[in-house]
């Protein structure tokens, strides 16, 4: 079974530049349908479990889940904690009894400004300094066991892997994801589409904007292929080019993509 490159974060030289233009994929929501399984059937039903004071309310902890990841334009596809501290936001508003999360969510505040990477390690190493708990790194992992079952019988969306085949030897590819390293590794492999990629950019490498200018900044072109409005930000934040995958009409977007490729690649 073919393996896929996991640079240090950071390492832009980890891999080598066989192509001026690199086409940079998100994976979660563009190449295979796991968003739903991962805000309807994971993040929230750990919020519960790790905060059981708001048990009684799964249904609105369902509702903001679902409009805050999944709908709202302004914040689908944010990374995992970002949208935690937004989502205790909403939820604080509605009179829930969420905890304090307020150390936590100036970590990830400044975080984010600093363009460091957005993994469990991160916030490990950071507790000390901002005296917030474990809990919201214990949610996390929660969340990726529900994931792990739930998102089994996922599949990548039809047209994806041939759109990819088809331009492997004319352009560098390169997964940039927000979600867990491993978790999108697995995901590769059962899939078997590792071969396609140079490189896995995910949660532990660097935040999107921060990935992406990266790549800007060793390729001629790059174009991103990501399905929310956070994707199209962070590509304008880095000044390259953005493809949309749109959410429902998966397919049809993936069979436009070849043409995309193209004269993305001979620009």
């Amino acid at each position: 079974m073919t393996d896929i490159l996991i640079p240090a974060s950071g390492d832009f030289d980890a891999w080598p530049r066989g192509h001026a233009c690199c086409l940079a994929i998100d994976w979660d929501g563009t190449c295979k349908d796991t968003m739903t399984a991962k805000w309807r059937h994971g993040f929230n039903l750990a919020i519960t479990r790790i905060w059981p004071a708001l048990e009684p309310y799964q249904e609105r902890i369902d509702e903001v889940c679902y409009q805050v990841n999944l709908v709202d334009e302004a914040t689908a596809g944010v990374q995992r904690f970002v949208a935690l501290t937004i989502m205790m936001e909403r939820w604080a508003a509605d009179g829930l009894p969420v905890p304090e999360l307020g150390a936590f969510a100036r970590a990830v505040a400044d975080v984010e400004a600093r363009g460091e990477q957005h993994g469990t390690a991160t916030y490990r190493r950071l507790q000390g300094e901002y005296g917030y708990d474990d809990a919201p790194l214990r949610w996390s992992d929660l969340s990726d066991e529900f994931i792990a079952r739930s998102a089994r019988d996922a599949i990548v969306f039809d047209g994806c892997r041939e759109a990819l085949q088809g331009v492997r030897e004319r352009a560098d590819i390169v997964v940039v994801s927000a979600s867990k390293t491993e978790a999108v590794r697995d995901d590769l492999l059962r899939d078997g589409m590792a071969a396609l990629f140079d490189a896995l950019l995910a949660q532990d490498f660097l935040p999107k904007p921060g990935t992406l200018a990266g790549l800007a900044g060793k390729y001629d072109r790059v174009l991103f292929v990501g399905d929310t409005t956070y994707d199209a930000r962070a590509a304008d934040d880095a000044g390259v080019s953005f493809y949309r995958i749109l959410t429902g009409r998966e397919a049809d977007s993936w069979a436009a993509a070849p043409a995309i490729f193209a004269a993305a690649i001979d620009a």
